[in-house]
């Protein structure tokens, strides 16, 4: 054996029996973040799948559920003013192809009587016409004249998804298996049409938590999220969200108080340091970790009719995600780990069962069943 071996084994021994042993036991290394609220309904979109996404309605109907948290998402009107919306762009969500700040407040549409539900189950969009055709990538829909714009600038992945709209014959065909494809059937509908600010959601439920996505580098939209949950006295209830790094960086700026989830990057960066052996040793800032369930986005993206280099993706992301582990581990640091979006009872069930603390879904009735009955079942005296 040569002297690099000698020494090379034994140590490499010793590195991987003390990551086991305090990836096992954080708590020896790490003070665990205290936990002002718990996660385990988180209402998407307030929980879109039963009202009118992002509306007072949707938000009282999650309050009447015992959601935890309210999931948002905020964009900023020509007139200075932060609006709730998912999309900058509100051509899915009014008919109406403006973007959010090309629009004063006052000026910004109704929502449309009814909303596609994503996230769950279904088949490829249906075309005008009854044909079923490609899909529309989130970032593109067809003007009157079918030519191609942009009217959205959405991560495919986090995005609303495809619309039903006129295909011209010569476009190309684009695989549906690349962005999520809504449920036929599946819509949500309420009499509550209006957008909303994010002052009047503070003022209406001033004591619920809620996650806050900031999806642009926008300084002032920022800033004015900031100073509104400063003014409400919220630091502790009110949490930070962006995928982007840089995003990131200007919120925890603008009000370090918050507490703040992983960015993408953030998130690789962490699975790539529990493979290495190095997270036990890590120190986290971090308080959520917001993670998609793999079966959710397999069942979007790489469905079982696709390609055989597909379903190798949707296996490997299931077998690193997975990680019961992992999940313990976070928390057991007091990071709150968090699956969306979940609409079904076997995917609450897998991620519950990994040690999550919570599941963000569109159906905020079926998750206080679902948790409701299990808590029963827990509680039952065993005869």
């Amino acid at each position: 054996m040569s002297p690099v071996l000698y020494y090379a084994l034994p140590a490499t021994g010793c590195y991987i029996m003390l990551s086991l042993f305090f990836l096992r036991r954080p708590r020896l290394l790490h003070r665990p973040w205290v936990r002002a609220f718990e996660s385990s309904l988180v209402a998407h979109r307030a929980g879109s799948g039963e009202k009118l996404e992002s509306t007072m309605e949707a938000m009282e109907n999650s309050k009447a559920q015992r959601a935890d948290l309210l999931e948002l998402d905020c964009h900023l009107t020509r007139d200075g003013v932060v609006v709730v919306s998912h999309d900058k762009n509100l051509l899915r969500q009014s008919g109406l192809n403006r973007d959010v700040d090309s629009l004063d407040f006052e000026d910004l549409p109704l929502y449309k009587k009814k909303l596609e539900i994503y996230f769950s189950p279904g088949e490829p969009c249906a075309m005008t016409g009854g044909q079923t055709r490609a899909c529309v990538p989130p970032p593109l829909a067809l003007d009157p004249q079918g030519a191609l714009a942009l009217v959205a600038t959405s991560h495919p992945l986090f995005s609303s998804g495809c619309t039903p709209t006129p295909w011209p014959p010569s476009a190309p065909m684009l695989p549906c298996c690349l962005f999520p494809p809504p449920t036929p059937g599946h819509f949500a509908t309420g009499s509550d049409r209006r957008m909303v600010t994010l002052e009047d959601v503070f003022q209406r439920f001033p004591r619920m938590p809620m996650i806050v996505e900031v999806k642009e580098e926008d300084e002032e939209l920022i800033h004015k999220i900031a100073d509104l949950v400063r003014r409400f006295d919220r630091n502790e209830i009110t949490v930070w969200a962006s995928e982007k790094n840089s995003v990131m960086k200007k919120c925890t700026a603008a009000n370090p108080e918050m507490p703040f989830s992983f960015t993408m990057c953030r998130g690789v960066w962490i699975l790539l340091l529990y493979y290495l052996g190095l997270l036990p040793f890590i120190s986290i800032p971090e308080r959520f970790l917001l993670i998609f369930l793999p079966s959710i986005i397999n069942r979007t993206y790489f469905p079982s009719s696709s390609s055989l280099l597909n379903q190798l993706l949707a296996v490997l992301s299931k077998k690193m995600i997975m990680r019961k582990s992992l999940i313990q581990h976070l928390e057991g640091r007091g990071i709150q780990v968090v699956f969306w979006c979940l609409n079904e009872e076997s995917d609450f069930e897998v991620a519950f069962s990994l040690g999550a603390s919570g599941v963000i879904t569109d159906y905020p009735t079926a998750l206080r069943r679902y948790l409701d009955n299990h808590r029963a079942v827990a509680g039952a005296p065993h005869t």
